[in-house]
């Protein structure tokens, strides 16, 4: 048994060393790659809608894998305190820029802390809200323990945003499948749930509506969810985007008009799931 658990735990470490290294690598480009592109603002600016729905001025909300902290220095902007974690050192460096710049570090505090330890922000909480944005669990292999972390930190009738990759994308398979690349053409929708991110040791698993509600019940209740990138194309078309400027806004207004429509909204590059923090007896009162 005591084997098996030092086994268990030299591969959890492990397994945070790779994101770590992963992720700080990404965090040199992130901006150039996806956060100030075309395709990456559109993205974006539909999720602060949400974001903006979901919480308000004087609110405590925690954000988990943060990336390089944009979404919660807008959320400190409108007068929300947030607390945000990431895996990457270097990414939780560059979002503390980012709050420096905008003169909102009394609103933002950034921890270097993989999603999985979740659990030492205890004394922290509770909080009266938490997200999840552009994928960051589909790198958590088991949410399980994700799950149990957040139940105990978000207060009840508190919103629990998450973003995830979609499941099947006719954009990202008509992508690849023209340029003769049917591997990745079928990788989110294929009978294996996971597939390597740029064979760099991180595992990406893809996962359903269905299976992302069935993983956060019984504490949290899918409320709705939309889809996020029907009609814009996934971020690997940058330079087409780029190039068609008003054609991409356009295609921004038809995936905000067609977010919520029944099986369109399951084609999009994300989906956007709102839940509601239920029951909560177990939990610690604010202020204790």
């Amino acid at each position: 048994m005591k084997g098996a658990a030092n086994q268990a735990n030299l591969t959890a470490t492990e397994t945070t060393r790779t994101g770590e290294a992963y992720w700080d690598r990404a965090a040199e480009t992130y901006a150039r790659d996806f956060a100030s592109t075309v395709i990456g603002r559109t993205r974006r600016d539909a999720i602060w809608r949400e974001l903006d729905s979901a919480f308000h001025s004087g609110q405590h909300i925690l954000e988990i894998n943060c990336g390089t902290g944009l979404d919660a220095v807008h959320l400190a902007q409108g007068g929300i305190r947030v607390i945000a974690c990431d895996i990457s050192p270097r990414m939780i460096e560059l979002a503390r820029e980012q709050a420096r710049a905008a003169n909102v570090e009394d609103r933002a505090t950034f921890r270097v802390l993989p999603t999985e330890q979740l659990a030492s922000l205890a004394s922290d909480g509770p909080f009266d809200g938490a997200f999840s944005s552009f994928s960051g669990l589909n790198c958590v292999a088991d949410l399980s323990a994700v799950r149990a972390n957040l139940a105990r930190l978000v207060l009840p009738g508190g919103a629990f945003l998450a973003s995830v990759m979609g499941r099947f994308v006719p954009w990202e398979f008509g992508w690849f499948a023209a340029h003769g690349n049917f591997r990745s053409a079928a990788r989110r929708w294929s009978w294996r749930s996971s597939f390597p991110l740029e064979g760099d040791g991180i595992a990406v698993t893809v996962r359903s509506v269905a299976q992302m509600r069935r993983a956060f019940a019984p504490e949290f209740r899918l409320v709705r969810w939309k889809g996020v990138g029907f009609a814009v194309p996934p971020s690997y078309m940058e330079r087409w985007a780029a190039r068609f400027p008003r054609t991409t806004r356009g295609l921004a207004q038809l995936d905000r008009l067609l977010a919520r429509v029944p099986l369109i909204r399951g084609m999009a590059d994300c989906a956007l799931l709102r839940f509601e923090r239920v029951g909560g007896a177990e939990r610690l009162e604010r202020g204790r």
